[in-house]
């Protein structure tokens, strides 16, 4: 049995539904890395508040206060580090795909991360080690970062790739 022609766009349109409905389900399936240099305004405000929500986790969870400076966001080197580790989280946490092992290889990657934070950190902001003439500022100051994120999206053009 033959289906007509308007039969067959509604079964088309039918499954183009259930896919959509499938990727909206599965944030690792729309999650690919961040390339800062090419996002647009509205692209780059959704991804300052993924990474900074992320990021906020991240430090609590694995209490890397001293390690991660509060202004983070304010050091480019750190911003694209953490983008790449939080891409390589919702891959090993979120992905139903993930093998048992990405967890615990995302945790050695953390650990390599730690370790290059504080080789970002040339001004010595870490928490509780501020050199006295560097203007720092405070830890929980979310006016400043989002002033910093702002002036972000305020330089950036709505005709990014993403």
């Amino acid at each position: 049995m033959s289906l007509s022609l308007e039969d067959e766009i509604l079964l088309l349109r039918a499954q183009v539904d259930y896919l959509l409905e499938q990727v909206a389900d599965r944030p690792d399936l729309t999650e690919r890395p961040v390339n800062w240099a090419v996002l647009g305004q509205y692209a780059a405000a959704e991804q300052w508040q993924l990474l900074s929500d992320w990021t906020d986790w991240l430090r609590d969870r694995y209490q890397l206060h001293e390690t991660l400076p509060a202004c983070w966001f304010a050091h480019g080197a750190m911003v694209e580090e953490l983008t790449a580790l939080r891409s390589a989280w919702t891959g090993a946490f979120l992905s139903p795909t993930a093998s048992p092992a990405e967890p615990a290889l995302w945790h050695d990657l953390l650990d390599r991360v730690r370790h290059r934070l504080r080789a970002w950190d040339r001004n010595g902001c870490a928490d509780g080690t501020h050199r006295p003439d560097l203007q720092v500022p405070a830890d929980t100051d979310p006016d400043l970062r989002d002033s910093t994120i702002q002036h972000d999206l305020d330089q950036r053009s709505d005709e990014g790739d993403e």
